[in-house]
């Protein structure tokens, strides 16, 4: 039986061609000097949150708060993947994304019981505390997410 041929690469585009960039909120392409997209008119501006245990990847943008925790209506995009996670509060954080591409991270004012932590640093309950693109957030001792910012300006991020 022969070899598999592996498949060739898409030669890069010509010099002065722009090449388009799928939305983060509806995967639609978006040129690189578009600072909406045509589809779903969200802006580029987003955080992108990386954690390896449990596997989830999350995008959010400019607008209301994302949960971070176990309580399926405060934080319905983690709790599921949270449930099995005793040590991550049912209210354990949540990031703001403004539209300037500046991002937040905030523990309710009850705190959580095993604290929030950026870049190893536990952040006070009820202080919006900024974060900066490559910072690392952590949920108790276990949760881990890498934190990427996408700014609102075509290439930046």
């Amino acid at each position: 039986m022969p070899e598999p041929r592996p498949e060739p690469r898409p030669a890069p585009p010509p010099a002065g061609v722009e090449v388009s960039a799928p939305c983060w909120n509806c995967r639609a392409p978006v040129a690189p000097r578009d600072t909406r997209c045509a589809s779903c008119g969200r802006a580029r501006t987003h955080a992108l949150l990386v954690c390896a245990e449990p596997c989830l990847e999350l995008r959010h943008g400019p607008g209301p708060p994302l949960g971070l925790g176990r309580h399926p209506d405060w934080a319905p995009r983690t709790a599921a993947a949270f449930a099995g996670w005793n040590k991550v509060s049912r209210h354990h954080a949540s990031i703001t994304v403004e539209p300037d591409g500046t991002a937040w991270v905030e523990e309710p004012e009850a705190g959580s019981r095993n604290g929030t932590y950026l870049n190893g640093a536990r952040i006070a309950a009820g202080v919006r505390t900024p974060v900066r693109d490559g910072d690392q957030l952590r949920l108790g001792l276990r949760v881990s997410f890498a934190i990427r910012l996408y700014g609102p300006e075509p290439g930046t991020g």
